[in-house]
């Protein structure tokens, strides 16, 4: 069963991106306009992430869970808000949050705080509050994520290249101090990229992924991005996605929605991790 939920959780998080090539949309009480097309702003949006140092962001989760497995059935609603920083290269992290799981039969409500720290030289580390302390992840694990990480950060304008291939299901827009570009997606052709980026992000797939996947149908699937027209940062991106699997004899239904605020780029030197977790952190084993 939990290799199954984490065949779930891995399609859920998945995070995509995109664009296509025309003149924008001026929407109402628009004056400043702009007579770039989509393909030119795309451009320039992956020129200015090759540009970025550094990040700070605020998320906001909200997810949705259905399962059945045979005759037992049971659903989940959670609630996240995070923020985060990252510096680029090397690639450190601090992000703190708290999630909210509710069980929908009872009501029951069960919040989990989180904090953590991650940079190259040092490791991961995470705090677990019904323990009490800081803990370590052990290497090997350590260094799937950071791979994973340093991918996203230093391939992030080789992926929004391989997303051209949307450029026919994308509408443009643009208001005084942005452009706003939105994907209704569905159809076999978003589903297989989306396995592929899925596969790429994790590296080597173990055989129960790749058939769990094979399983996965997206039933609709929404992604907004707003680009500052001056700058060409992506400044907020919003993302609903329903999504059903089946796998062997377990049916799942996932709603999840998103919504990403990026700011004060470039603002952050490094992120150091205090001593006291360096120094007290328990080392985690599996």
């Amino acid at each position: 069963m939990k290799k199954k939920l984490f065949i779930g959780m891995a399609v859920g998080s998945a995070v995509l991106v995109a664009g296509c090539g025309s003149t924008a949309t001026v929407q109402d009480n628009t004056s400043k306009t702009s007579d770039l097309t989509l393909e030119q702003v795309f451009e320039k949006t992956i020129e200015r992430q090759q540009e970025m140092k550094s990040v700070k962001a605020d998320m906001q989760i909200s997810q949705e869970m259905e399962t059945s497995m045979g005759d037992e059935s049971f659903a989940m609603t959670s609630n996240s808000e995070m923020t985060m920083e990252t510096v680029v290269d090397p690639i450190q992290l601090y992000a703190e949050g708290t999630t909210a799981m509710v069980d929908s039969e009872s009501g029951e409500e069960m919040k989990m705080p989180l904090k953590m720290y991650m940079t190259e030289k040092d490791g991961f580390y995470i705090y677990e509050e019904t323990m009490g302390g800081w803990f370590k992840m052990p290497s090997e694990q350590y260094e799937a994520i950071l791979g994973q990480a340093g991918m996203m950060q230093n391939d992030a304008a080789e992926q929004l290249r391989q997303l051209e291939q949307f450029v026919k299901d994308f509408t443009f827009e643009q208001t005084d101090d942005n452009f706003i570009l939105t994907l209704n997606a569905e159809g076999d052709k978003f589903m297989n990229f989306l396995l592929e980026q899925i596969q790429s992000t994790l590296g080597e797939t173990p055989e129960e992924l790749t058939t769990g996947l094979e399983g996965t149908k997206i039933e609709n699937a929404k992604y907004v991005l707003t680009i500052d027209k001056e700058t060409f940062d992506l400044t907020n991106m919003v993302m609903d996605m329903v999504m059903t699997m089946n796998v062997e004899d377990m049916t799942m239904k996932i709603d999840q929605s998103s919504t990403i605020d990026y700011y004060d780029f470039n603002s952050i030197d490094s992120i150091t991790i205090p001593q006291d977790v360096l120094d007290n952190a328990q080392e985690l084993s599996f």
